[in-house]
């Protein structure tokens, strides 16, 4: 039986649509070892309870991805726990060096950030192997053969996903909407999964709609994006829209066009961030998303109730699946309530946070949680 619950929620003026089966932070110290950088995060403010949680990230140095680093810290030291991030470095070995050192230090759990599902086979391995329950988030497993995997698994405490092929998906049909047949991309280089599945939705939409791809500028990383995209833009003038998939190129780009004013190309972004909040508001970003950060305290939360006693399980009795939160639309009239929320702040306070948690939550409080909550509760709290 499908435990995929489908379900189209709007998060109120800012429309967010998720698909599912459902700063304060402290201070940091960080230091280096064989398997990446590690940083660590506890909170005074909040009584501990003990447990200590470790989790990776494809990367550091890029907004988005320290954002949700920052997000993760914040999350279980809302929750009494302390946190330790692992730097993956972008290279699948070393993501499993992290995991193997993260088994091996009696963590009470671990986030597992799923960006190479070549590995998902070793890391559940890993984790039952040495008793660690973990969860996944944001990058999540999308077939049913390795989910069934990963419910065989008694340490697998669940998942909680972003939908990266409906993000590009979006932004073509935003881009033809507008009229815009001839677009460029610009983004991450090819081989980072989050960016490739955007480029596949955002290519199969705009093709199928009659748009035609001019070029695409990928990169090792953000710092080259304004001489790429500089130099897609000479090689094709007569382009009308750019996706970059992700904030940081955005500025690349917007930098680059200043050095042709004789064209006229507009910018459509994902992963929003502070630095774009005034171009959208201003107009220079035709269209933005965001807002797949919620996935980080729902996965938290569940991993925080397996660690202490307390296995969520959906009514077929596996681990909860919550596939697909497809980021909401940042506009000039949410960009400032988005950028409080999700950029300088949280989507949830602690005592929402800990609400989620507890010997009497169970998997109809996660799914009643997303039913309920729109972007009006969050701005309530």
């Amino acid at each position: 039986m499908s435990r995929k619950i489908r379900r189209v929620i709007c998060w109120g003026t800012i429309g967010v649509l998720l698909v599912s089966g459902l700063s304060a932070c402290g201070t940091n110290k960080e230091e280096n070892n064989s398997s990446g950088s590690v940083q660590e995060s506890t909170d005074d403010a909040v009584k501990s309870n003990g447990l200590k949680f470790a989790g990776d990230i494809v990367g550091q140095g890029s907004v988005a991805l320290d954002n949700f680093v920052n997000e993760l810290e914040y999350d279980f030291t809302s929750m009494g726990a302390s946190f330790q991030i692992y730097n993956d470095n972008f290279t699948a070995d070393t993501q499993m060096q992290n995991v193997e050192t993260m088994a091996s230090k009696g963590y009470d759990g671990l986030m597992i950030y799923g960006w190479n599902n070549t590995s998902y086979k070793q890391i559940s391995a890993t984790c039952q192997m040495t008793k660690v329950p973990f969860a996944m988030y944001d990058q999540i497993s999308r077939d049913d053969e390795t989910t069934a995997m990963l419910n065989e698994n008694e340490y697998y405490a669940g998942s909680v996903g972003t939908d990266s092929y409906m993000c590009g998906a979006n932004a073509a049909s935003e881009m033809l909407k507008n009229g815009e047949k001839k677009a460029l991309i610009l983004g991450g280089a090819v081989g980072d999964t989050i960016h490739d599945k955007r480029v596949e939705g955002f290519t199969e939409t705009f093709k199928e709609g009659g748009g035609e791809i001019l070029g695409a500028g990928r990169c090792t990383d953000p710092s080259e994006g304004t001489t790429k995209f500089d130099d897609l833009v000479s090689a094709n003038p007569d382009a009308q829209g750019v996706y970059c998939l992700a904030g940081d190129y955005s500025v690349a780009a917007i930098s680059a066009l200043g050095n042709h004013g004789d064209v006229n190309i507009a910018v459509y972004q994902s992963d929003t961030t502070k630095e774009t909040i005034p171009y959208i508001k201003d107009g220079t970003i035709s269209y933005a998303d965001s807002g797949s950060k919620i996935v980080i305290p729902i996965a938290s939360a569940l991993l925080v109730n397996y660690a202490q006693g307390n296995i969520i399980k959906d009514e077929a009795g596996n681990a909860p699946y919550f596939a697909n939160v497809v980021p909401f639309s940042v506009t000039a009239e949410n960009a400032d309530q988005f950028s409080d929320l999700y950029l300088t702040g949280h989507p949830l306070t602690p005592d929402q946070m800990n609400e989620l948690v507890g010997k009497d939550v169970t998997y109809k409080d996660f799914k009643e949680f997303i039913e309920n909550y729109s972007f009006e509760t969050s701005l309530e709290k």
